[in-house]
């Protein structure tokens, strides 16, 4: 039977105390537009959280980016290790960038997490 993709409340870093956690503890990677935080964590669940800085524009920008960063998490969690907590967190280039975009920056972030690079790569795409 087909899993059902959702984003459900298990799948979610909420408080401060494990954002920290996994941004001081977990492994780092990143790009010109975004940094990926990686930790394992409980085994068999994929947990994220979301951070858009107040810098980066006003409350309508930063919410928008978070629901695509979500969609983008939710259509590709089942390639992501389980058992580990992500942190995602938006740069500059990310901000107004549609669904195809913060999807290649997402699968490329994945993609050098699952190789275990911490090289930064410039974000030609954005």
């Amino acid at each position: 039977m087909d899993e059902r993709q959702t984003f459900s409340k298990n799948e979610r870093l909420k408080s401060k105390r494990l954002f920290q956690k996994v941004c001081t503890q977990g492994r780092m990677i990143y790009d010109g537009c975004a940094l990926l935080y990686i930790l394992p964590g409980e085994e068999g669940e994929r947990r994220l959280g979301l951070a858009v800085g107040k810098r980066l524009g006003s409350a309508v920008v930063r919410n928008r980016t978070k629901r695509l960063m979500r969609e983008v998490f939710r259509r590709h969690k089942e390639e992501l290790n389980e058992g580990c907590d992500y942190v995602w967190l938006a740069r500059r280039p990310l901000i107004g960038a549609g669904l195809i975009m913060t999807e290649k920056v997402f699968l490329r972030l994945a993609k050098k997490a699952a190789a275990g690079e911490k090289k930064k790569e410039s974000c030609k795409s954005c």
